[in-house]
């Protein structure tokens, strides 16, 4: 975003289709640390056009090979860990996380840590302590009123495998997010189009009143714009106070094709493609025609504000019988070493 004719341009076509009313300005990830120059000329920006502005954190070193973390047991780790909450909160009152904020670490470092504990005990005891030291008082440090969002991704229940502790995180940081993104359900997470309500439902019962938003980005599109639509559908059924929008290259990148339209359109569906490409009025008389799937935030009204939720028990660390319909899963109370 350091250049600011591609930052406007871009701009104009997100939000000609789409009301924006927040965004989330990442500052790290997969080690690279965005310039102090290039956030102040982005939150400048966007806080002249009336947009609310946060910062963004995502603690990876490589993305690309299998989701690399840090090793939060290695010193050096640690401390670029520190580094890069320090430097966030440097530049806002709240910032948040993508949902890579655990650790598979196997090295001799964590081998030697871990000790006689179980690698799900190790990890979530040493993943609570880095979000307390490393990220919370090292961030409050620097700015005693930054607030520090934890986001828990869409999983089904390993959580605790990769050291989030759903536990005590919720307690520890200032509120959580939900990822409620679902994508194509045969792809490798085999995420089911429902986990997205239950998802949000669940955490929102880890500490209420601090779940504050469901989180969707643009996987799985190519199965039907509809496919998109609907993940906006449960997150909002869900009843999450705000939705993030992941991220702003999806936005600008991800181009309505014929190929979007699913086989059932105009046989009375929820989702109606015909009324998505319709032309968009804006406030000067102008109209735009969709080019991108930012207009599908249009399309995504809940009806009901007071649905009906049915309760359901789900121990906080627990696992179920994977290999069972899901609605039938029987809990247990850890996770197999």
């Amino acid at each position: 975003m350091k250049d600011m004719h591609w930052l406007d341009s871009t701009w104009q076509a997100i939000s000609a289709q789409a009301k924006v009313d927040k965004i989330y300005l990442e500052t790290h990830r997969d080690l690279l640390i965005v310039p102090d120059k290039t956030i102040e000329q982005a939150k400048k920006y966007f806080q002249d056009r009336g947009v609310k502005v946060a910062g963004g954190i995502t603690y990876t070193i490589n993305e690309s090979n299998n989701f690399q973390t840090f090793c939060y047991t290695n010193p050096k780790n640690r401390e670029k860990v520190k580094e890069i909450a320090e430097y966030t909160a440097n530049h806002f009152d709240q910032f948040i996380f993508d949902d890579f904020f655990f650790t598979n670490c196997k090295c001799d470092l964590c081998i030697k840590a871990k000790g006689d504990m179980s690698w799900t005990e190790y990890r979530t005891k040493l993943m609570t302590e880095a979000g307390q030291d490393l990220v919370i008082i090292a961030a409050k440090s620097v700015n005693p009123e930054v607030k520090i969002i934890i986001k828990y991704p869409n999983w089904y229940d390993h959580f605790q495998g990769l050291g989030f502790d759903l536990v005590h995180g919720p307690k520890i940081f200032d509120g959580i997010w939900t990822g409620t993104e679902t994508r194509d359900p045969s792809s490798a997470q085999h995420l089911q189009q429902y986990l997205g309500y239950n998802i949000f439902r669940y955490f929102d019962n880890l500490r209420p009143g601090f779940n504050f938003g469901g989180w969707v980005d643009g996987g799985g599109v190519q199965m039907g714009m509809d496919r998109y639509a609907e993940q906006l559908w449960i997150t909002l059924f869900a009843k999450a106070p705000e939705i993030v929008l992941f991220d702003y290259r999806q936005l600008l990148n991800t181009k309505i094709r014929e190929s979007y339209r699913t086989p059932w359109q105009g046989k009375g569906t929820s989702f109606d493609w015909d009324t998505m490409m319709m032309s968009v009025k804006q406030k000067d008389g102008s109209t735009v025609v969709p080019i991108n799937d930012s207009i599908i935030r249009f399309h995504a009204e809940i009806k009901d504000e007071s649905p009906y939720l049915r309760g359901e028990v789900k121990p906080t660390h627990s696992f179920g019988v994977t290999i069972m319909p899901h609605s039938y899963r029987v809990f247990k109370k850890s996770w197999p070493d």
